[in-house]
């Protein structure tokens, strides 16, 4: 799996609500949650503020998948907020994925995060 962690630039955004139709799978020994199109496709992976890969196909910059390393004991933390009581295979994982995409990568400072948290959160229960 080719990994990059500076070519944001190549993921095609428009292409982020295919993630609803995503295959979500989640392997407890490694502790990885995988969102993938149901037919594996070759793809590189590019590191979105350490949250989560956003697997990208290198010549058309199609979303293909996300791969979250630790979602138990780091991402289901962070998220708690909009997580807290929701199971492994919730549909709330996938929109949570796509609006912090939506909202795009940035510097976050505790107030910063906080607010995009509860913007996501208002976009979800919408």
């Amino acid at each position: 799996m080719e990994r990059a962690c500076n070519l944001r630039s190549e993921i095609d955004y428009k292409t982020v609500d295919n993630i609803r139709s995503f295959v979500l799978s989640y392997d407890k020994e490694a502790d990885s949650l995988m969102l993938q199109t149901s037919m594996p496709v070759p793809a590189i992976s590019v590191d979105f503020d350490g949250d989560f890969w956003v697997r990208v196909q290198p010549e058309s910059g199609l979303i293909v998948g996300i791969e979250i390393e630790d979602y138990k004991s780091f991402f289901h933390k962070k998220y708690s907020m909009l997580l807290k009581g929701k199971g492994v295979i919730n549909p709330i994982i996938k929109e949570l994925i796509i609006n912090l995409l939506k909202l795009g990568a940035k510097p976050y400072t505790k107030k910063t995060f906080v607010k995009d948290l509860e913007r996501v959160s208002q976009r979800i229960t919408a």
